[in-house]
């Protein structure tokens, strides 16, 4: 039993962190955002500074002219600490590449900086900024406490995109305020490289029993469990299982649930069709779109790579991909540059076909499809859930459950998504 103190302590001191915790959330709170542009300018001590002079002019001016010695530090010091950044910077150029054209999202890339300095005399607290694309919120910020005069100097680092999208070091800039950090100066790179992140990929090692695209009966594969080719086997029920293929007989004998194994295709077609209207995804709910690109973007690759026929319509383009290195990076290249905010509905536009399709949306959208009756018996729903906090009231859950279901975007990185696809392919 532990001691009643030490669970009196535990107490006091949890109670103390929640208060704690509150107190920092009640000082970090913007209780008057919408008169944030009027008072910003007061965090730059600039201003600071020159509110400072005006003072002390009028001290100077009216109550002892020893003060206007005071106003002339403070005036030097403004006159310093914007002169220096300006001359700094106009002697500096600079060059950032990548050493990969493409990768994916969370994968380390070799960057490297080359930086000339023309001026005789060091340049010191420089940053590498880069706000990559539309990303606002993705920085990238690399520090270089001294770049020697009359030198070119070379610089590398690993960096690791956290956002998809087309990274492009147009967007980067060289920037420093040193001394005081009154004026913040800086200057474009001299040199366009281009880096395309594609989405995560999960794994997924199931492939859905489809029909190939013209069925023929001497395209089989006995390695490979279906429906639509000869008996191979039997085998103890898993879950997911369709009672069609349960082996009654066998069953009655082993005292335990035995289905039958067929052939499959061995050549499979399908068509994977991400929504990516962004009346969608309102509220700010890109969570769920980055999660619906992220499972397209795994379901073409792993059925490319058990040799599948895939399809996928992207707005109103059709990437047809059959095994063609080209085709299938041409895709994760279009899945990148897809906008954070969706493709207006202009931009997303039907296209009939025969194959089996599989809708990936998220649960605004499947509601929106199943109200206007757009799914057909050929569709298979992937839902990925909204946040609560993002959902809006007049969604109300649908009766019809899809094909397979996320319960949250975070879902589509985990093993969930992938035990979640098996469990539904078992079961198609």
């Amino acid at each position: 039993m532990p001691d009643f103190e030490e669970l009196k302590t535990k107490e006091q001191l949890e109670s103390n962190h929640s208060v704690l915790n509150s107190l920092n959330q009640m000082l970090h709170h913007d209780f008057c955002p919408q008169i944030n542009e009027w008072v910003y300018w007061m965090k730059n001590p600039f201003w600071c500074l020159s509110l400072s002079i005006l003072t002390a002019l009028v001290c100077g001016l009216l109550v002892n002219s020893a003060i206007l010695y005071i106003a002339t530090a403070l005036a030097m010091i403004i006159v310093v600490g914007v002169l220096w950044p300006w001359v700094s910077v106009k002697g500096l150029s600079a060059e950032l590449s990548f050493n990969k054209v493409r990768t994916h999202c969370g994968e380390s890339v070799g960057a490297r900086l080359i930086v000339t300095n023309n001026w005789p005399w060091p340049a010191w607290g420089v940053y590498l900024r880069h706000p990559f694309s539309e990303h606002s919120d993705h920085l990238c910020e690399v520090a270089i406490d001294c770049i020697p005069g009359w030198k070119t100097s070379e610089y590398t680092w690993n960096f690791i995109p956290r956002k998809r999208g087309v990274y492009s070091t147009s967007t980067a800039f060289l920037e420093t305020a040193f001394p005081f950090g009154l004026y913040k100066k800086k200057i474009s790179l001299s040199m366009d490289s281009v880096l395309i992140v594609w989405p995560e990929i999960s794994k997924l090692a199931f492939m859905p029993e489809l029909r190939e695209v013209s069925s023929s009966e001497d395209r089989f594969a006995s390695h490979r469990a279906g429906d639509y080719g000869d008996v191979i086997g039997t085998r103890t029920f898993r879950l997911g299982d369709s009672l069609r293929r349960v082996h009654w007989s066998q069953s009655a004998r082993q005292g335990q649930m035995i289905v039958t194994e067929r052939q499959a295709a061995a050549v499979c077609a399908l068509r994977v069709i991400p929504d990516l209207n962004q009346s969608h995804y309102q509220n700010n709910s890109s969570e769920s779109l980055e999660a619906v690109i992220r499972i397209t973007a795994s379901i073409c690759d792993s059925l490319l790579k058990q040799h599948a026929c895939v399809e996928c319509l992207i707005g109103n383009q059709l990437f047809r991909c059959e095994g063609n290195l080209r085709d299938h990076y041409k895709l994760l290249d279009e899945l990148a540059c897809i906008p954070a905010n969706g493709l207006p509905s202009a931009e997303v536009k039907p296209v009939k076909s025969a194959l089996p399709e599989f809708i990936v949306t998220n649960s605004s959208g499947y509601l929106k499809q199943m109200q206007i009756g757009s799914l057909t018996h050929r569709s298979r729903s992937i839902v990925v859930q909204d946040p609560p906090l993002q959902e809006s009231d007049h969604d109300s859950v649908c009766q019809c459950e899809p094909w397979m279901r996320l319960n949250h975007p975070d879902e589509s990185r985990d093993k969930t998504f992938a035990d979640s696809w098996k469990k539904a392919c078992y079961a198609s």
